[in-house]
């Protein structure tokens, strides 16, 4: 299907007051109350399991017997199964309704918390649960996400926004488990490693902190298996049919007002064929751009706790105010994504997040650069979603190929851990940097094939389109996809130079008007030669056919 570059939803909507956007996503949101408690449950509980998992990472290593290598090994497969999860759900979303999806994940992740604790001393058991349990997750993590757009899908963002919210609040839950630990427990975990066992990448920084000993991580792995059955009950009570029904229709209803519109304005078939191609080649570049930006941001998040505790006077505090940080990043793009195109809050989350760098390079604004680096971080992944689904109104697939790519990072992030065997803490600064440059470099490109489709879609529709886009002030409203101010910006002159060259492919020739001495001309025809100007250059609206 060809991309489609939206200036509005609605042309007579203006961005609403707060209030407004409230009452209206309430609204939305009662509609179907069961399924809205459902999906944010679940992406709560997404956020919670991870992150508690992945900290786990520092008691298994002092408190259990098994070896650095195999332990490194499990939770490397914990991770690849994440994103081999947000893979599968592609083609299981084809074959399973979404009710058995949701019943099938809770019980097996209630199966996977309620398993860890008689696993943990057998690897082959709890390689298998580890396998297990990041599937699953990887599984809800990507439809939760798809189908929450489909489903309550209004004009504002608060609902997204919001589930992204939730999901960053099951975060902050998990790391408050935690605390620091003194330097007689960095010396208790060193002397309780087997020298016998196989040795595997060691890292220094899990040492810092511990589980609260107030609390035991078995009982908190029975209690979180216990909490899910409630949500089990009201999955089972909840009809599914009739939301997703009208999901469906509401999505064909765009996709047929989208080839609609499309056929509509093509005057000339070979210029549209040529044109959808041109656009179904650009819109798979910019969601593989766009997944690709999803998985350094995931990379950046998942590595961060390593790199700030790699600090000599970092603790894990630092990375409780991160996560804290990250969760009011989400809660201020709740009230603004409605006023900030996507495409500009990416840009300002890398710019945020850049300037985080900065600061954690230095030991005096290490705690000033976690607060900046988890606060703009926060936004990146949201603004993903509401630019695939949203502002270039792409079918769903495309939504599950940037929630794969989001949970690559994952699969990548553990291999450069290992790195920490032989370096210190400058190599994870330097590896932020490089990802935020690379993050600039591949906005510009985002930037620039949204343009190319702007710049196909104004041939499509003429000059006088064009100019009346530009000239009625769009580029200053909420809704409006255009993003020439912003290219010109960072290119001053591209505009200019495509000014130009449009101009002269858009030039018609002037009539050839035979000699009166060779052809005599009629009244009619010299009065139709006479006409003004303005009426005969109406070819002037319609591109040269090449």
């Amino acid at each position: 299907m060809p991309i489609e570059v939206n200036d509005f939803y609605d042309p007579a909507y203006h961005p609403k007051p707060i209030f407004d956007r409230i009452v209206e996503a309430k609204e939305t949101a009662s509609k179907h109350p069961s399924l809205f408690i459902i999906h944010l449950w679940i992406y709560s509980l997404i956020g919670f399991t991870v992150t508690f998992i992945s900290l786990s990472y520092s008691h298994s290593a002092c408190y259990s017997m098994i070896s650095s290598a195999h332990l490194f090994n499990l939770h490397f497969a914990f991770n690849g199964s994440i994103f081999l999860g947000a893979v599968f759900h592609s083609n299981l979303s084809r074959r399973l309704s979404l009710k058995y999806v949701y019943i099938t994940c809770l019980i097996l992740i209630s199966a996977c918390f309620l398993a860890l604790p008689h696993a943990a001393h057998i690897i082959l058991l709890l390689c298998i649960v580890f396998i297990v349990f990041g599937t699953v997750l990887g599984i809800s993590l990507s439809a939760v996400i798809s189908n929450f757009v489909v489903i309550f899908k209004q004009q504002s963002f608060l609902l997204l926004q919001f589930l992204h919210l939730i999901g960053a609040f099951g975060s902050v839950t998990a790391v408050m488990f935690y605390q620091s630990a003194p330097s007689e427990h960095q010396e208790d975990c060193n002397s309780k490693r087997n020298p016998v066992l196989p040795t595997g990448p060691h890292i220094p920084s899990l040492e810092k902190f511990y589980l609260n000993p107030s609390l035991r991580q078995d009982y908190i792995f029975y209690a979180t298996a216990i909490l899910q059955i409630p949500l089990l009950i009201l999955c089972l009570k909840t009809e599914f049919n009739v939301s997703m029904k009208t999901s469906i229709s509401i999505r064909r209803t765009e996709y047929d007002d989208i080839e609609t519109n499309n056929n509509n304005n093509n005057h000339h078939h070979e210029n549209c064929q040529s044109l959808t191609q041109q656009s179904d080649v650009s819109s798979l570049k910019l969601v593989l751009l766009c997944s690709v930006v999803a998985s350094i941001a995931n990379i950046m998040y998942t590595m961060f706790p390593f790199l700030i505790l790699a600090q000599p006077s970092a603790s894990i505090f630092y990375y409780q105010l991160f996560l804290i940080f990250f969760m009011w990043g989400r809660a201020v793009s709740l009230f603004f994504s409605d006023y900030m195109a996507p495409y500009f809050l990416v840009g300002v989350s890398i710019f945020g997040c850049g300037i985080g760098c900065c600061c954690i390079a230095s030991e005096q604004f290490l705690l000033v650069g976690s607060l900046i680096f988890g606060f703009f971080l926060a936004p990146l992944l949201p603004a993903l979603v509401i630019y695939i689904n949203h502002s270039l109104s792409l079918k769903s697939n495309n939504t599950f190929t940037l929630l794969s790519g989001h949970c690559s990072g994952h699969l990548i992030f553990p291999l450069l851990l290992t790195l920490t065997n032989s370096s210190n803490s400058r190599l994870f600064i330097a590896f932020n940097f490089v990802a935020i440059v690379i993050l600039v470099i591949i906005l510009v490109s985002i930037l620039s094939l949204h343009a190319q489709i702007e710049r196909m879609q104004a041939s499509q529709s003429g000059l006088n389109l064009f100019v009346s886009r530009f000239l009625s002030g769009e580029s200053l409203l909420k809704r409006t996809r255009s993003i020439r101010p912003l290219i010109s910006r960072l290119r001053p002159n591209s505009y200019r130079r495509f000014a130009n060259r449009r101009g002269l492919n858009t030039r018609s020739p002037s009539p050839a008007v035979p000699h009166s001495t060779e052809v005599s001309v009629s009244p009619d025809e010299l009065s139709r030669l006479n006409e003004p100007k303005e009426i005969r250059s109406g070819s002037m609206l319609m591109p040269t056919r090449v």
